[in-house]
């Protein structure tokens, strides 16, 4: 089309406002993502600490004060994913109205565009810009698939924390399995749930 004054005005105005909603959902989808990357390496460790529990329990090989050992790493443990649910609790309390807004505005301009495309398409209107639509296709999959991606992460961690072994002849320590019980009660307490305003 002609860049007649119109024409700059209204680009003017409204490819600005598309690209701030796209950096808008990346900053979401990357919030996330910091998450995700915390959460998987709690899961490592877990396994790790399971991994541990278990070769002494099946070769009763261990050192004097192993039980504690496994105590404090679990106590660790707990601290990192305290410290990981303040930070999605940060996230949700700053972020819950503008990822609702950012959402709606992305499902409008699909709305839109898709309308427009049928237009020109039932119309034989030669029109190339179709593709643009892509990147608001891909913007919601993204967010939803890095919220999912946080959330199942969190019940691999209990199956790790109770695949720890606490009653062998190597470790058997009552204090240990009270801990366990606490980080269980934690997770349940405290769960990774991404949302938008519930």
């Amino acid at each position: 089309q002609a860049l007649t004054q119109h024409m700059l005005l209204f680009w003017s105005t409204y490819e600005p406002l598309v690209w701030l909603t796209y950096l808008r959902n990346l900053q979401f989808v990357l919030h996330l993502e910091l998450l995700r990357e915390q959460l998987t390496g709690l899961e490592r460790e877990m396994g790790l600490l399971a991994e541990y529990s278990r070769f002494a329990s099946e070769t009763g090989r261990s050192f004097p004060g192993f039980e504690s050992f496994l105590r404090r790493r679990l106590v660790q443990k707990q601290r990192i994913y305290s410290h990981v649910y303040d930070m999605l609790k940060c996230f949700q309390g700053a972020f819950n109205f503008s990822i609702l807004a950012v959402l709606l505005t992305i499902n409008i301009r699909i709305a839109v565009d898709c309308y427009f495309m049928y237009y020109s398409i039932y119309n034989n209107v030669i029109n190339n810009d179709y593709y643009i639509i892509v990147p608001a296709l891909l913007e919601i999959p993204a967010f939803i698939y890095a919220s999912q991606s946080c959330m199942v992460v969190v019940p691999r961690i209990a199956h790790q924390l109770h695949n720890i072994v606490t009653d062998s002849g190597c470790c058997s320590c009552p204090d240990l399995s009270l801990q366990i019980q606490n980080f269980s009660l934690q997770l349940l307490h405290q769960p990774i749930r991404i949302d938008c305003l519930g």
